[in-house]
């Protein structure tokens, strides 16, 4: 680099630094977490010394999609945290017009300027490094089935002790208790996935056939669960070691799996996400093992075939991030026809499923509120917050809802008070008979509050691609229902040790950062990015699924920031770091 290179990289870096430091400052108000913020910061101001030596190509299209990145992320980070420039506590004496859009512009200024140069710092390493994000070690050899072996003893007997002494028989929200009726009365809706419950009732009417015990019967879905899940994790660390990670990877991940508690309170908590969580993770590590050629072929298609079905009818949304899978196979992998001929069938098969056969056996769908929750959401803030309407659009709107409850009862983060007073109200039929002059409501009142239905749509969805937010994330105990299912507590000391530590996780700032899904959403943007310029297709499709779900939620969450949503990404977190530092992209049969 000569002199006057050296000079201008100084200059932009101090810039660069500038604005990063009183982005942060600004930041440290916001409503969500500051810590992640703070960890990107950091991250950012290290990556500018790795990179003080990279000249880029200006001209270059990989420079332009870094700068275009990067200002993508400055705009988000700008409308996540809105609540920061669009109003201001001011004395009456400085609240004129110009003053506050001179101070709304300089906040806007201050958090976008800061964030691009984050983003930025970050990508310019990634994209220009080679060693960024890699490992260069030999594989781990010797008896690697081990690394499967110890890591699930450890894992399942860490679930099990704290399930038997503090949570036995089990976790059970209102989702979960709903399910149980179904089961009992035979009246069956698909709101709460109809083949989860299936699989539900499978080990409830085996365990109430051998031991006529709710509780045991409960507990036996549970046991099989911590089991099933300790199995998933443990196989992740060891394709982590068949990928030749060193052996520090895997212990990391073993401790990741074991400690985390969201791992363990969801192991025994009977929910769909668990078991969805789980089997993304399966898929991409078959995918993995087929794409790197580990293992027996035959054993890892088999596998990637009963992950497929699994994923498609156990969320709402799993058969949109299958679909994304194929259409990145097919884009990227088209070679791999045996691959694309299973995940065909498996989409037919499951649109069948879904569809022809729930409708056969009389599966209520969903209702029409479910799938609007982001719509009726930016509808609700024009009506609460006193935006434009047309008076044609807003008569419509009351015989849907009560505008005067809609106005008392409305969240931002939430949508289910909009939904159930749609629900309660009476007139969801009126919305589904009319859905073409709802739709041409929304558009009309769409060209006329635009930026009330982005700050809607941010307030829906943020949790999920920015920093963190203090929002619940596991139950904890067992809802009240009617048919005695309740909550034994054999070891009160150890339930003690648990409040304590998952209180951690909720209070100390420190610790918090291990819930921020946004910033884990990050990390695997990050890896998105090296393995797009490294040409890493492997790792890249195994991205996908994760960011299918991400996308999936940013259409239709009807929570801002519900963790089990996302589940799947901090059980696949480990091996997609693995797949994307070794660099592996194919390999020897193992």
């Amino acid at each position: 680099m000569n002199r006057k290179a050296a000079t201008v990289s100084r200059r932009y870096s101090v810039i660069s630094i500038i604005c990063m430091t009183a982005c942060a400052i600004t930041l440290y108000d916001a409503r969500a977490l500051f810590a992640p913020y703070l960890i990107a910061f950091l991250f950012a101001v290290w990556c500018m010394g790795q990179i003080r030596d990279i000249i880029p190509d200006k001209r270059s299209a990989k420079y332009r999609l870094v700068i275009a990145a990067s200002a993508v992320f400055a705009i988000f980070m700008t409308l996540a945290n809105h609540a920061l420039w669009m109003s201001f506590d001011l004395p009456d004496e400085l609240r004129t017009a110009l003053f506050v859009r001179l101070l709304k512009l300089l906040v806007i200024a201050v958090i976008a300027s800061g964030s691009y140069f984050v983003a930025r710092s970050v990508l310019i390493y990634t994209v220009y490094d080679k060693n960024a994000l890699t490992f260069q070690v030999p594989e781990t050899s010797g008896r690697q089935y081990l690394f499967f072996v110890i890591p699930f003893i450890i894992i399942a007997g860490v679930y099990l002790v704290i399930y038997f002494c503090c949570y036995y028989p089990g976790l059970l929200s209102l989702d979960s208790i709903d399910q149980i009726d179904q089961l009992f009365t035979g009246v069956y809706s698909n709101h709460q996935p109809f083949y989860h419950t299936m699989l539900v009732g499978l080990f409830i009417n085996a365990g109430l056939a051998i031991f006529n015990n709710i509780n045991t019967a409960v507990a036996l879905y549970m046991i099989v669960q911590v089991l099933f899940m300790a199995a998933t994790f443990s196989f992740v660390i060891y394709n982590m070691a068949k990928l030749g990670l060193p052996k520090f990877a895997m212990i990391t991940a073993a401790v990741w799996y074991a400690l985390m508690p969201f791992h363990i309170m969801y192991s025994f908590t009977l929910w769909k996400d668990v078991y969805f969580g789980s089997f993304v993770t399966l898929l991409i590590v078959f995918y993995i093992r087929i794409a790197c050629k580990i293992g027996k072929p035959l054993v890892n298609y088999i596998g990637f075939a009963v992950c497929g079905p699994v994923i498609c009818l156990l969320r709402s949304n799993g058969m949109f991030a299958y679909v994304f899978v194929f259409l990145a196979v097919l884009l990227l992998a088209r070679a791999d026809r045996k691959l694309l001929v299973i995940m065909g069938i498996t989409l037919a098969g499951c649109f069948v499923l879904k569809h022809n056969v729930l409708d056969a056996v009389g599966v209520t769908p969903p209702d029409t509120v479910e799938s609007l929750s982001i719509p009726l959401q930016q509808v609700g803030k024009v009506i609460v917050e006193g935006g434009v309407m047309d008076s044609e659009d807003l008569a419509l709107m009351e015989k849907i809802i009560d505008i005067d409850a809609l106005k008392e009862e409305y969240n931002p983060d939430i949508s289910d008070p909009v939904k159930n007073l749609i629900r309660d109200y009476g007139n969801e039929s009126y919305l589904t008979d009319n859905m073409k002059a709802y739709v041409a409501l929304y558009l009309r009142t769409l060209a006329h509050n635009p930026m009330k239905y982005v700050i809607a749509w941010v307030d829906s969805t943020c949790g999920y691609w920015n920093s963190g937010y203090n929002y619940w994330v596991w139950y904890w105990d067992i809802e009240d229902n009617p048919y005695g299912i309740q909550r034994f507590v054999a070891s009160p000391f150890m339930l003690h040790v648990m409040d304590g530590y998952l209180w951690l996780y909720y209070n100390n700032r420190v610790m918090q950062v291990f819930l921020a899904v946004g910033l884990y959403v990050w990390m695997v943007l990050i890896l998105l990015a090296k393995n797009i310029a490294a040409k890493n297709i492997c790792a890249i499709i195994a991205i996908v699924p994760i960011l299918a779900i991400l996308l999936s939620l940013l259409i239709s969450s009807p929570v801002y920031a519900e963790f089990r949503y996302m589940y799947a990404l901090f059980c696949s977190l480990p091996v997609l770091i693995a797949v994307t530092c070794t660099g592996r992209r194919s390999g020897p049969d193992r």
